[in-house]
């Protein structure tokens, strides 16, 4: 393996076998402490490399991060795609600093609720008004209240992952089996689903709300069918909402609509919207919007300071920047380095998706891809990077130095996977 990494954006050397005691301490403790040892699903050891894998992390700064072993990797995690900027950006740290003293929460309305409000509505296409949440569930799941309140009708179509509250999860244990009725889910995974989600639409339009649509990251959705999707819609009463939670500022500064040049009846943000800090929102036009105001949709949290005050921060660096061309270029030597490895080596692995989301995978069938994508992410994390099981993140932060590096790595675990091979992917 090749450790000679005098690059100050490229990790430590890991030196002989990875180090995991402190992780794995911590992993003991909070197994008996935490329903599930952690808050998210998506971070537990077993959506990794367990026993290969570090566990917890401490710090960062940019695009890498150490782990609670003192180990650093190069971070493609990014916080589950929150952390557009990278680690420890000043766009992050100097508003929290600055506004720390003047409190935390009021118990009245703040002007930064206003002018952070005004920084989202000038950066979304078609907003005029934003209401505040905390995450991307609270966010979807008013969504899914102000639709059926506007066209008065209750069932909904969702696509892709919309958040773990009821009306979403209707078919997981402890959700009530009522619910079943009113949600129905469809794929794009897959060319043929599009005709099926279009088919869907009208066959349902007399008792449909709304459409939420998260993009598929394992392929590129066209313009031409997104404005199907929008033109049968509108030609129903169905609202069409799109669930931007995770491509918000990341195709496109304004997004998904932006991206697609179409436009969404309003949409669902998260994640980027403050670069990490816990903060979500509803944008649309005030016809739609404005009628939030006869609804029960509260919370004591969305008028917190800090997190509205980074988001007023990196919406404007947003603006100013040239990030979104940054983070689609690096994703783009990543997907063709990798797939040129891949196809050297005849390995199955390709990466796939959007430039600044790209999604690796081994194998369509779910367990397959995930029995072959743990030695790979072992022998990665071995060397110093830190990838998901599918969907990873380029932020800003990340260098092309790095992304070389990265690429350079997945040869290496690559060739040690490559049938008949003596040699060992950690």
């Amino acid at each position: 393996m090749n450790s000679a990494r005098n690059h100050p954006s490229l990790p430590r050397p890991i030196v002989g076998q990875m180090k995991l005691e402190n992780s794995n301490r911590l992993w003991a403790e909070a197994k008996r402490l935490v329903p599930g040892a952690t808050q998210s699903l998506m971070k537990r050891p077993e959506m990794f490399a367990p026993g290969s894998f570090p566990v917890f992390l401490t710090k960062g700064q940019g695009a890498l991060v150490e782990d609670a072993d003192g180990q650093q990797f190069i971070d493609f995690i990014s916080g589950l795609g929150a952390n557009m900027l990278g680690h420890n950006h000043p766009d992050v740290v100097e508003p929290i600093r600055r506004h720390l003293e003047e409190g935390v929460l009021h118990s009245l309305p703040t002007p930064v609720e206003v002018s952070s409000a005004q920084a989202l509505v000038d950066m979304i296409p078609g907003a005029e008004m934003v209401r505040f949440f905390k995450t991307g569930a609270d966010a979807t799941s008013a969504a899914v209240r102000l639709a059926r309140y506007i066209t008065r009708k209750e069932r909904i179509i969702t696509v892709g992952y919309n958040g773990w509250h009821d009306h979403f999860m209707f078919d997981t244990p402890g959700v009530p089996a009522a619910l079943a009725g009113l949600t129905t889910r469809m794929p794009l995974f897959t060319e043929p689903d599009e005709a099926a989600l279009l088919t869907c639409i009208e066959q349902n339009a007399k008792q449909l709300a709304l459409v939420l649509l998260s993009v598929p990251y394992n392929r590129v959705l066209s313009k031409e069918f997104m404005h199907k999707v929008r033109a049968t819609c509108s030609a129903h009463e169905v609202l069409f909402v799109l669930d931007e939670v995770v491509t918000g500022f990341r195709l496109a500064p304004g997004g998904a609509q932006e991206f697609f040049d179409v436009r969404a009846d309003f949409v669902c943000l998260s994640k980027s919207i403050a670069a990490g800090m816990p903060l979500s929102a509803i944008a649309g036009p005030e016809r739609h919007l404005t009628r939030l105001n006869d609804l029960q949709v509260s919370t004591t949290f969305g008028g917190e300071l800090l997190s509205l005050a980074v988001c007023e921060s990196v919406l404007k660096g947003y603006r100013k920047s040239g990030y979104v061309e940054h983070i689609a270029k690096l994703g783009r030597q990543l997907r063709a380095g990798i797939n040129a490895k891949a196809e050297q080596l005849g390995s199955p692995l390709r990466v796939l998706g959007y430039d600044a989301i790209p999604f690796f995978l081994f194998d369509k069938n779910p367990a397959e891809h995930a029995k072959k994508m743990q030695p790979f992410q072992a022998g990665m994390a071995q060397r110093g990077v830190l990838l998901r099981r599918d969907v990873n993140f380029i932020c800003a932060a990340h260098t092309a130095e790095q992304i070389d590096y990265t690429i350079e790595m997945a040869g290496e675990v690559l060739r040690s996977l490559t049938p008949g091979s003596t040699a060992s992917a950690a």
